[in-house]
């Protein structure tokens, strides 16, 4: 996935023509964890303009961060390439020896709206569905802000 490139839009088309996807303000780390916030929403395309799917107040577990996965948000409301294995944490996180054998597959998902985010009538997709494309698009300039050259944080306190 992209980790620590900061918020991303996340844009799933699937074999049907369905467009969709969902927005994480926190990015991703691979950390097998939950991310809570009030400012991540899924979207999808009905015609030809996007509707938002607000999350539920609170924000509670609005973004899952799979370590083997693709995008995830909410527990089950929308998941690209879910891993094909259990989640424990570190146990299945990066420090695996081999993660090609549980990775989830990008050209499948699974959705069930109304976990964490608001359902909104023509959601496109429910259950298990196929995927033909999926862009991730991340905000570069994070990097850019957190960047003190090649002297590191520390130099600039001294």
């Amino acid at each position: 996935m992209d980790d620590g490139k900061g918020s991303a839009l996340v844009v799933a088309l699937t074999k049907s023509g369905k467009r969709f996807g969902g927005y994480n303000p926190l990015g991703w780390m691979s950390s097998d964890d939950y991310g809570n916030t009030n400012n991540a929403f899924l979207w999808f395309e009905k015609n030809g303009k996007g509707v938002k799917c607000p999350v539920l107040s609170g924000g509670n577990a609005a973004i899952f961060d799979f370590a083997t996965g693709g995008p995830a948000f909410g527990s089950a409301d929308l998941c690209i390439g879910p891993p094909e294995a259990p989640v424990m944490g570190g146990f299945t996180g990066p420090d695996m020896e081999n993660v090609s054998s549980i990775a989830g597959d990008l050209k499948k998902g699974k959705s069930s709206v109304g976990g964490a985010y608001q359902f909104v009538q023509g959601w496109p997709v429910a259950g298990k569905f196929g995927v033909v494309e999926v862009e991730v698009y991340c905000n570069l300039e994070v990097g850019k802000r957190l960047s003190y050259g090649n002297k590191g944080l520390f130099s600039f306190f001294g």
